[in-house]
């Protein structure tokens, strides 16, 4: 693949993986409210709780958008390729728990989401719709990251020659997928909290505090990501190097990097201002910047499954 290809792929990925992002930030919402909602129950603080509800918010909003935008696409798939039918709904199918363990998120993180102040008074149910819908969304991107590979190893020209480097991809690959709908979820929650600075108006010292509070929480995550991807690289067969870093892949891979710890600086900035709310345009950029990190990294996880 020379530059221009490279390009333009990137090119292409930059829509799919921008309602990508968004579908993890929904997965990877219930994490981040529970983690509040934990947070003030063991620290008897309240902005703990309405970074929580308002986190829930947020992934209340994007589930039931992404759940259009994945439905109608799975609608058109199966009207495009009735055989499909089969193959998603055949227990047997590498796609069967990813999308079992996405309708229990569905089910479950729409409850948890929704009952935020219903339930205040139950809260260890409420938890334990949090614990439940974070798990489950867990599970399937973990998984859904096993069916991808499966997949490609099953069109690919030399399937059982590359299952055991399928198999040594998949562990770093599920987990720093893991890691990043987390720090997704904590990142698109500082642009929230931003958006909806004037109409959910809790005052200046809370804005402050969970800015700084989504912010950290954004970076830890993300330097896991970060690592994971050297993980990867080291676990990568030597045919698999040579065809990164003798293409274009490589400035690819470098740049996802790169982005990934330009994110890391500016929410650490926001995390360690006395104002956040002062850089409130910081929150956008990073935003912006994970979106075409995250184009980066799908556009290599495509090169390494046409690779299998």
């Amino acid at each position: 693949m020379d530059l221009n290809e490279t390009l333009r792929m990137i090119t292409y990925m930059l829509i799919p993986a921008f309602f990508s992002l968004l579908g993890m930030a929904a997965l990877g919402s219930p994490a981040i409210a529970l983690l509040g909602e934990i947070s003030a129950k063991s620290q008897k603080k309240v902005f703990f709780d309405k970074y929580g509800q308002q986190s829930s918010a947020m992934g209340l909003m994007l589930t039931l958008f992404t759940l259009v935008i994945y439905g109608i696409t799975l609608g058109i798939f199966l009207f495009k390729s009735p055989q499909g039918n089969s193959f998603v709904l055949d227990t047997k199918s590498p796609l069967f728990i990813p999308l079992l363990s996405y309708a229990v998120f569905i089910v479950v993180g729409i409850l948890y989401f929704a009952t935020w102040k219903k339930l205040r008074n139950l809260k260890s149910v409420h938890m334990l719709l949090g614990v439940i819908s974070t798990l489950s969304a867990m599970v399937c991107v973990a998984y859904a990251i096993y069916a991808k590979l499966s997949i490609a190893l099953t069109m690919g020209s030399d399937a059982a020659g590359n299952t055991a480097t399928a198999i040594s991809m998949a562990q770093p690959m599920s987990t720093m997928f893991v890691f990043l709908v987390l720090s997704v979820a904590a990142a698109l929650s500082v642009t929230y909290l931003v958006l909806r600075r004037e109409k959910d108006d809790f005052g200046r010292d809370y804005y402050n505090f969970a800015l700084k509070l989504a912010s950290r929480w954004a970076v830890l995550p993300m330097i896991a990501f970060l690592g994971c991807q050297g993980w990867l690289f080291v676990l990568l067969p030597q045919n698999f190097k040579t065809l990164v870093l003798d293409t274009p892949l490589a400035y690819v891979w470098a740049s996802l990097v790169g982005l990934g710890v330009i994110c890391v600086i500016l929410w650490m900035a926001l995390a360690r201002s006395e104002s956040p709310l002062r850089l409130k345009g910081v929150a956008f950029v990073a935003a912006a910047l994970l979106w075409i990190m995250h184009t980066l990294n799908a556009t290599l996880f495509m090169n390494f499954m046409s690779m299998l």
